[in-house]
């Protein structure tokens, strides 16, 4: 009796097949109906299953339709795409399904009408609830039914952790159900690897950032300066909406000189032996930048010496409107 297999992830799982010809890639299979086509080998084996045979494990944490252990990709991605959204407001997957589990449950979010009591439910509960924007918050309105009843579930996307320890999908526990005064934020560390020797740390509405002026990494592209520290563009501020671009540099030459203190926004410096820290209150506004598409939260007004140092520093943050 021929072997048959079954498609069982991709955008339309489901179809029956028999192999026909395997030895070699591309393999020739045949549907129920008649139909032959060719696959790669690659996409035979990670594409299809025996028929009758499970899953296999890795992709058993993302099945749409349990009675036939199938994975509807389109669907999965979009009930994953919106856990990772509120992710940044939780620092935690697991948190994030479980809020919008409740959200589809307990507050049967359907229209524009029910975003303000999200919004309320995500101060509540969140972190970082300022991370998730009204447009984040629509989008589980929106979604599709097919993904909002996967949320809805206690399958879908359920790690387990530890291992063998199944977590369990439902009311919020008794710390995310503390207001956010209540509750006391830890420092967040976050910092991307395409950074150079910047260190960020934020607690409650403080961001820390912190430089070992010791370090060195080379001429910049002009060979003028010596970079010391680098965000290398415009970072996001872990588990914030805010941007940050920093730059310290040595040019070469220079003599030093005291910072220029005046033109500092929003920012404190300290210098202590080699170690450069600067504290920004990220609570405050100081108004919209020239090109109006952002709000400046703080800003060393161009670049300016560090404290009785040769190197010179460019910093700004901002929120984007």
């Amino acid at each position: 009796m021929t072997k048959k297999f079954q498609q069982f992830l991709g955008s339309e799982p489901g179809t029956v097949v028999e192999l026909i010809s395997g030895e070699k890639s591309p393999v020739k299979v045949r549907t129920e109906d008649g139909f032959e086509f060719w696959l790669s080998s690659d996409d035979f084996k990670n594409y299809y299953k025996e028929q009758g045979a499970p899953s296999p494990d890795k992709w058993k944490l993302f099945v749409t339709d349990e009675s036939g252990a199938m994975v509807e990709t389109r669907v999965a991605k979009e009930a994953v795409d919106l856990i990772n959204i509120f992710k940044v407001a939780f620092q935690d997957f697991m948190k994030a399904r479980c809020f919008l589990k409740d959200v589809y449950t307990e507050h049967s979010a359907g229209t524009k009408a029910d975003i303000p009591a999200i919004r309320e439910l995500l101060r509540k509960s969140a972190r970082f609830p300022e991370a998730i924007s009204d447009k984040n918050i629509d989008d589980i309105i929106h979604l599709s039914s097919k993904a909002k009843n996967l949320l809805k579930g206690d399958v879908f996307a359920v790690l387990d952790w530890p291992l063998n320890h199944s977590v369990e999908i439902g009311p919020r526990d008794e710390t995310s159900r503390k207001t956010s005064d209540e509750i006391v934020k830890k420092p967040v560390r976050n910092t991307p690897l395409k950074m150079k020797n910047v260190e960020l740390s934020v607690q409650n509405e403080t961001l820390t950032i912190t430089v070992d002026l010791s370090k060195e990494f080379g001429p910049s592209k002009s060979g003028k300066t010596i970079i010391v520290a680098s965000t290398e563009g415009n970072k996001t501020v872990p588990g914030r909406n805010e941007k940050i671009g920093l730059n310290v540099y040595k040019e070469l030459g220079a003599a030093k000189k005291s910072g220029n203190k005046t033109s500092f926004k929003n920012m404190e410096m300290q210098v202590s032996d080699d170690s450069l820290t600067i504290t920004v209150d990220l609570s405050q506004e100081l108004g919209p930048s020239k090109s109006g598409k952002t709000i400046i939260i703080g800003s060393t007004g161009g670049n300016q010496f560090v404290y009785s140092r040769s190197e010179k520093i460019g910093l700004n943050v901002y929120k984007p409107i």
